[in-house]
């Protein structure tokens, strides 16, 4: 146990708060809050996540957020940090948990890849609408010109990505804007989220059960149960959300 765990459970229990009572209050699943006291954090989806669930916990305990967060990076670096040789040469060295999260990632991607060319592949061709019917008019006594009707151009598609997080209840969520980290935080019930991109929207909920979810201006079916951990993607040209992780 490192010396966050170690003031996290001290500090819970000198306030006599159990394991069970701070997962109601901070909607951070039990199993979470055990990781994050025992330092184990591997058990928690992804390191961005475990420094979101960190500073809810510590904010609800009466912590400092920033010195714990410090503290945390502390004990548990990137796992893709550099090595330093006995030389003094620094060399960029993965480590084989390192190499394994890249492999890992580059068959997400080969799998996206293959997905998006046979859905354009079998995705039917957009049918042109027909054309009007011609109107039929009495012939009048004497010529009169007619003004061609120009037909009317369709409505272009919108622009980049668009996804609205409206909390019913209270919720973590974290998002990704194009391969950018953008928010990292708890909603509480009636505060709303919204993130834009041009290519894609990635975002995670802690409890998908107590949001909304707005893709585009359409409204989408729940994700989740309360207390489910959701990550989604949406993806420029996508008709619908896809969802990449659920615990």
């Amino acid at each position: 146990m490192g010396q966050v765990g170690e003031i996290l459970r001290s500090t819970r229990q000198e306030k006599g708060i159990s394991l069970r009572e701070a997962e109601e209050a901070t909607k951070i699943r039990l199993k979470y809050l055990e990781a994050l006291e025992n330092g184990t954090y591997d058990e928690i989806p992804g390191r961005v996540y475990a420094l979101g669930f960190l500073r809810n916990y510590a904010r609800f305990l009466g912590l400092d957020p920033a010195e714990l967060t410090a503290r945390f990076k502390e004990e548990y670096p990137p796992k893709e940090a550099y090595q330093v040789e006995e030389s003094g040469i620094t060399t960029p060295r993965l480590t084989s948990r390192g190499w394994s999260r890249w492999l890992l990632i580059l068959g997400i991607i080969l799998v996206l890849w293959g997905v998006n060319r046979l859905y354009s592949y079998y995705r039917p061709s957009p049918e042109q609408p027909p054309a009007p019917p011609p109107v039929t008019q009495p012939a009048p006594a004497t010529p009169v010109p007619v003004t061609p009707v120009q037909p009317t151009s369709p409505p272009s598609q919108a622009q980049g990505v668009e996804v609205k997080i409206r909390a019913t209840g209270n919720c973590w969520v974290g998002a990704v804007v194009d391969g950018k980290a953008d928010f990292s935080g708890t909603l509480k019930s009636g505060d709303e989220k919204v993130f834009q991109g041009q290519d894609k929207v990635s975002v995670t909920l802690g409890s998908a059960g107590a949001v909304e979810v707005t893709f585009n201006g359409q409204v989408q079916p729940p994700l989740g149960k309360a207390g489910s951990v959701v990550t989604f993607e949406a993806d420029k040209g996508a008709n619908q959300l896809r969802i990449i992780k659920k615990q």
